[in-house]
C-alpha cells in the first residue's frame, strides 16, 4: 500500500494517507429491486423506496418518493437502508451520483441504486465526498460495464480505490463539507424563494384574463390601462437573412443570439456573435422588443426580451424578430410585461406545428396588450429590476460556493 497526502489539511493531522479499496472497508456493496408488480405496488405513504431520481446534489431528496408496504419491504429485505449508508446511483444517464442516507427511519432502494455499507472505522461522508470528488468520477467512468455509460457492477465498485487518513480526520473533512452542502442549500432556498415571489408579483402587477387593471397596485395610480393592439403601437423587423454557415464567426458587426433572447427578458449585450457587417439588414436599437418565432414546445414559443444598448451594426438572429415601439415606453416595463402569465398564455395560443411550433408576425401584431402611464410603467419597470438583481445576486452566490466546494474538493483529496 502506498501513503500520500492532499493539498489542504486540517491543522493537528500528519498521519499518510493509506490507499484501500472500497471492498476493502465495506461490509456491504449490493442494490435492490424493482418490487413484484412494479410501479402498481407504489403507495402515497408506507416506507420509502428510493430510486435514483432521488439522488441529487449530494443528498437524498425525498420529494418525488415512491412508497411501499411492509410486506413487500420483507420481501426485499436484503436491499434495505441503513442510516449513514451511502447510495450510489448505477445506471442511466445519472450513473455516479451518491448521497449518504441520514435518516434512522427505514427504507429500501430499487436495482438502480447501491448501497455501500462502510465500516465501522470509515466515515460515510468522507467515502460519499470521494465518490463525488474528480477522482471518484473519473473511477466511476472508466469502471462502468463496456466502457460506456452502461452501468457498474458490484465487482468494478468494490475495486474503485480511495486514500483514507484516521477517523477522526475523516469525520473533520465531512464536517467541513457537510457545513457547505448546508450553506449551497439554505442559498438555493433563498434564490428559490425569490423566483418564487417574482412569479407570483408577474401574475398579480399585470392584469389577468378578462381585467383592466392589476390586483397588486403602486399607491398614487389609478384607472384601467389602456389596450392596444401591438401592431397600432410599433412596427417589426427581421433577424438576419441571406447568410450561409461561412458568413458567421468573423467580421466587424454583431448579432443577438437565439439563446440571449430566449434566456433574458433584458437582453445581455455581451451575449452576441460575430457577423460581416451588412448595411441590407435590419439593426437592433435600443428599446427593441426581441421575440422567437420558433421552439421544440408552444409553451416556450414567443420568448422576449428587451435590447438595452445603442452600438451600431448589431443585427437580430434568423430565429427571431424585432418589435419597435412607436409610443413612448419604459423599457423595462415592456420586458416584464411580455413575460407575465397572461401574454406568454397569448404566444402558447398562436404556436402553429407539430415536431416544430412557429408564431406568425402578422398574428403576433393582432395580440392586444394593455398598459399604464409612462410613470407607472416606469415604477413596475424598476421594481422588477431591482427584483431580477436581487436573483441574479444570489444566483452569483450559490455559484460561488458551488465553485469553492468543487476546489475543495480538488485539493482535500487525493
Amino acid at each position: 500500500m502506498s501513503n500520500s497526502t492532499p493539498q489542504i489539511r486540517f491543522k493537528g493531522y500528519t498521519h499518510a494517507w493509506e490507499k484501500r479499496k472500497l471492498g476493502e472497508i465495506t461490509t456491504k456493496i449490493g442494490s435492490g429491486k424493482t418490487p413484484k408488480g412494479g410501479s402498481a405496488v407504489y403507495l402515497q405513504e408506507g416506507i420509502p423506496l428510493l430510486r435514483s431520481q432521488n439522488i441529487v446534489n449530494d443528498r437524498v431528496d425525498s420529494s418525488d418518493v415512491a412508497y411501499i408496504s411492509d410486506s413487500v419491504d420483507k420481501e426485499m429485505a436484503n436491499s434495505r437502508v441503513q442510516a449513514n449508508d451511502i447510495l450510489l446511483n448505477i445506471t442511466g444517464a445519472s450513473i455516479g451520483r451518491s448521497a449518504v442516507y441520514e435518516n434512522s427511519s427505514p427504507a429500501n432502494v430499487n436495482q438502480h441504486v447501491c448501497i455501500i455499507r462502510p465500516q465501522s472505522e470509515f466515515n460515510s461522508n468522507f467515502i460519499q465526498l470521494n465518490l463525488t470528488s474528480p477522482n471518484g468520477q473519473q473511477q466511476i467512468d472508466s469502471n462502468q460495464a463496456g466502457g460506456g455509460r452502461e452501468g457498474l457492477n458490484f465487482q468494478q465498485i468494490a475495486k474503485i480505490v480511495f486514500n483514507y487518513p484516521t477517523l477522526p480526520e475523516q469525520t473533520a473533512i465531512g464536517s467541513f463539507f457537510a457545513t457547505l452542502d448546508n450553506t449551497i442549500t439554505l442559498y438555493k432556498q433563498k434564490l428559490d424563494g425569490l423566483r418564487t415571489l417574482k412569479k407570483g408579483y408577474l401574475q398579480q402587477m399585470f392584469p389577468q384574463a378578462g381585467e383592466n387593471v392589476p390586483r397588486v397596485r403602486f399607491d398614487g395610480f389609478s384607472g384601467e390601462w389602456v389596450e392596444r393592439k401591438l401592431g397600432e403601437i410599433g412596427s417589426t423587423f427581421t433577424g438576419l437573412s441571406g447568410k450561409t454557415k461561412e458568413d458567421f464567426g468573423h467580421g466587424n458587426a454583431q448579432f443577438v443570439t437565439y439563446l440571449n433572447v430566449f434566456s433574458n427578458a433584458i437582453a445581455n449585450i455581451g451575449q452576441t456573435e460575430r457577423v460581416e457587417i451588412d448595411s441590407k439588414q435590419s439593426e437592433v436599437q435600443y428599446g427593441d422588443v426581441l421575440f422567437t418565432t420558433s421552439s421544440e414546445t408552444p409553451e416556450e414559443i414567443g420568448m422576449s426580451s428587451v435590447w438595452l444598448d445603442n452600438r451600431a451594426n448589431v443585427y437580430l438572429n434568423s430565429f427571431c424578430f424585432g418589435y419597435r415601439p412607436q409610443n413612448s415606453f419604459d423599457p423595462y416595463f415592456l420586458a416584464f410585461l411580455f413575460r407575465s402569465p397572461k401574454i406568454r398564455q397569448h404566444f402558447t395560443l398562436l404556436a402553429q406545428g407539430i415536431s416544430r411550433y412557429n408564431i406568425s408576425k402578422t398574428k403576433t401584431m393582432e395580440m392586444p396588450i394593455l398598459f399604464p402611464t409612462i410613470d407607472e410603467q416606469q415604477k413596475i419597470g424598476s421594481f422588477f429590476r431591482n427584483l431580477d438583481e436581487q436573483i441574479m445576486a444570489q444566483q452569483t452566490k450559490v455559484e460561488q460556493i458551488q465553485q469553492l466546494k468543487k476546489s475543495y474538493l480538488q485539493k482535500m483529496f487525493i
